[in-house]
C-alpha cells in the first residue's frame, strides 16, 4: 500500500512540476510576443498573455528579472519597426522554448502510455477473477 502513494506521489509531483514549466514557458513566449508586437511589457501584459497570475510572475525570479529589465529598457525609447525587431536569437529562444515543451510531453505522454498499459492489466486481471461465467 505504501509504493502505491509513493507512486502516486511522484505522479503528482511531477505535474506540478509540468504545470510549473509550463507556466514558465508560456511567460517566456508572451515576453518575446510582446516584444514582438513592440507593446508594453508589465507583469500585468505578461501575465494577461501568458495566461497566468502576476503573483506567478513576481515570484520567478528569472522572469520577474527579465520583465523588470525590458520594462526599464523601454521607458523613453521609440518602438523599432517589427522587422527590425525580429532577430535570430529570438528565432532561437523561441525554438529552445518549443524543444523543451515537446520534450515534455513526449515524456508525459510515455509516462501516461505505461499507467494506461498498468491499467489496463489490472483491469483484465480483476475482470478474470470476479466474471460470472468463471467455472467455480
Amino acid at each position: 500500500m505504501s509504493q502505491d502513494r509513493d507512486a502516486r506521489v511522484t505522479r503528482l509531483r511531477a505535474a506540478a512540476q509540468r504545470k510549473h514549466d509550463e507556466a514558465t514557458a508560456r511567460a517566456q513566449r508572451a515576453l518575446i510576443a510582446i516584444r514582438a508586437r513592440g507593446g508594453p511589457i508589465n507583469f500585468t501584459s505578461v501575465a494577461a498573455e501568458a495566461n497566468v497570475s502576476k503573483d506567478f510572475l513576481y515570484t520567478q525570479p528569472q522572469l520577474r528579472q527579465a520583465i523588470m529589465a525590458e520594462r526599464t529598457a523601454v521607458q523613453g525609447t521609440v518602438p523599432l519597426p517589427a522587422a527590425e525587431r525580429s532577430t535570430a536569437s529570438s528565432a532561437t529562444v523561441k525554438l529552445a522554448v518549443a524543444t523543451k515543451a515537446l520534450a515534455q510531453l513526449r515524456a508525459e505522454n510515455t509516462q501516461l502510455r505505461a499507467d494506461n498499459a498498468r491499467l489496463l492489466g489490472e483491469l483484465m486481471t480483476l475482470r478474470r477473477t470476479t466474471s460470472p461465467n468463471r467455472p467455480g
